[in-house]
């Protein structure tokens, strides 16, 4: 004889199937969220790295002729190894004050459109994804001396510091952002500084 059901164990399967109904939806999104969230801190570690190394790179080449040309060539290079450098919106290579601030405007701005043809420190011509919107922190116009650079206009009282802020547009990677209606990208922003190295 075989075993029938009774009304009871039936009620209690169906009540299980209606709470995983309800939970997995809320589950799928913790796991998405989480997905999203390891790929934005990778994307923001990766900016951050190369914040850091390019300003490093910048405050040794100082004041050489081809020193952001070679800073925006190494960006290129050092980012698309581990992201998609296409995300970088702007690079701003400037004069830095103790706290990360640009001091007396002295900034070279570059948005990753277009094409910019230059020269690296290498004296080869090299032509890359940028353009410069603000050219007003020119190689000749840093001082690399510990006794400040009186000549400069305006003058440097003491051996500059270079900042480089790196700006990001991330763009979603999982259907989080359509799932929790999230209108536009975030942008991540990295500013580093180091200070040049001196001549004397």
């Amino acid at each position: 004889m075989r075993h029938q059901p009774r009304a009871r164990d039936r009620h209690r399967r169906g009540q299980s199937l209606v709470e995983f109904a309800l939970v997995l939806p809320m589950f799928l999104l913790v796991i998405i969220a989480f997905v999203e969230f390891a790929f934005a801190f990778s994307t923001l570690n990766s900016l951050n790295f190369a914040a850091r190394d390019l300003a490093q790179f910048a405050a040794e080449a100082g004041t050489q002729a081809g020193a952001d040309c070679s800073t925006l060539n190494l960006l290129e290079k050092e980012f698309g190894a581990s992201s998609q450098p296409a995300g970088i919106t702007s690079v701003v290579i400037y004069w830095s004050d103790g706290d990360g601030n640009i001091v007396n405007s002295a900034m070279n701005q570059y948005n990753r459109t277009g094409s910019w043809t230059c020269t690296d420190l290498g004296g080869v011509s090299r032509t890359l994804p940028y353009t410069a919107v603000t050219s007003a922190y020119l190689e000749q116009q840093r001082c690399a001396y510990l006794r400040g650079c009186p000549s400069l206009t305006p003058p440097h009282p003491a051996l500059d510091t270079i900042g480089v802020r790196l700006t990001y547009a991330y763009q979603w990677i999982t259907p989080l952002a359509s799932l929790l209606n999230l209108a536009g990208t975030p942008n991540f922003t990295s500013t580093q500084q180091v200070r040049i190295e001196p001549v004397l």
